[in-house]
């Protein structure tokens, strides 16, 4: 009766074989899939999503302003040490015992620079009128500045009777200055001139970039049309001393701290040069209605196209 159990028709056997291979089909499939037929969504791979986090990271990301290498403010701060205070002649002193006193290395160089050209110091408030040198510093080291009398060349006489003498005559040296050279203790050799106007005339050629009209000192704050009159015999400009400005080139933070321009007029002429390309002509900057005619009159010295 057993036998029964296990004996099968053709039928049955084709049926059972079918059956146990879909089984085992099944049981291989989720394999089968994930070799040959699976294809991952790249978006979901760990690798996807930190290239992602990355490019997102990287437009979020502000690139950090490189400190610049010269430092106006770091020049001109005094040294940290504690200043010493004894007793020195300005005229022979050394850039070291400068730097002692107080003075920052910028400040020392300038008063050598002063002294190598054969600037002299005659008396103490000749010291303070070097623009390095403010009031409240000199009045520190002043109880201590010691200037030597400076010997004048003596003049050697044959033997010859008084009456038969005749000194020679002082001849008075002329000043002829240029603008664009002179530093702030020349300048106020010129008579009107004190250390206030001196060191905004210096002030303003740097922001021009240089005079090429001694006109131009009407600009200066506080500069009267008298004392222009009175002076425009002692001085002049030398437009080669100009620093010119590279319109295809200059960039917008530099452009717009020139005196003659508004902040308006340095972002058109960039955006211009960016939208258009370089210039081929300065005239291209009234043309386009970039500046008007007046402005380009004044800007037109400083400019450069290469």
């Amino acid at each position: 009766m057993w036998k029964e159990w296990f004996s099968y028709s053709k039928l049955q056997r084709y049926g059972i074989i079918t059956l146990s291979f879909l089984v085992v089909l099944c049981a291989l499939f989720p394999f089968i899939h994930q070799t040959f037929i699976y294809t991952p969504d790249p978006i979901l791979e760990s690798n996807s999503f930190y290239a992602i986090d990355s490019f997102l990271n990287t437009l979020s990301y502000s690139k950090p302003k490189p400190k610049p290498s010269f430092s106006m403010v770091e020049e001109e701060r005094p040294p940290t040490q504690k200043a010493e205070r004894f007793y020195f002649d300005p005229n022979t002193v050394s850039t070291s015992e400068l730097v002692r006193m107080g003075l920052s290395l910028k400040q020392a160089a300038v008063i050598e620079n002063y002294r190598q050209k054969g600037g002299q110091f005659r008396q103490p408030e000749d010291f303070a009128k070097m623009y390095v040198i403010d009031s409240s510093l000199f009045a520190q080291i002043k109880p201590y500045i010691q200037i030597k009398p400076i010997k004048e060349p003596e003049l050697k006489l044959a033997e010859k009777s008084t009456n038969e003498y005749e000194a020679p005559k002082k001849e008075e040296t002329k000043i002829y200055l240029d603008l664009n050279t002179v530093d702030t203790l020349e300048i106020t050799r010129i008579r009107g001139i004190g250390r206030g106007y001196a060191r905004r005339i210096i002030s303003y050629r740097q922001l021009l970039g240089g005079f090429y009209n001694i006109n131009q000192l009407l600009e200066v704050y506080g500069f009267p049309q008298e004392l222009l009159v009175s002076i425009n015999d002692q001085v002049w400009v030398d437009t080669l001393a100009i620093k010119k400005i590279n319109i295809n080139l200059v960039d917008y933070e530099e452009l717009r701290k020139h005196p003659y321009l508004t902040d308006y007029q340095a972002r058109a002429i960039i955006y211009y040069r960016e939208t258009m390309g370089n210039y081929n002509s300065a005239k291209e900057l009234t043309t386009n209605k970039l500046l008007d005619s007046s402005t380009y009159l004044k800007f037109r010295p400083y400019i450069t196209l290469n």
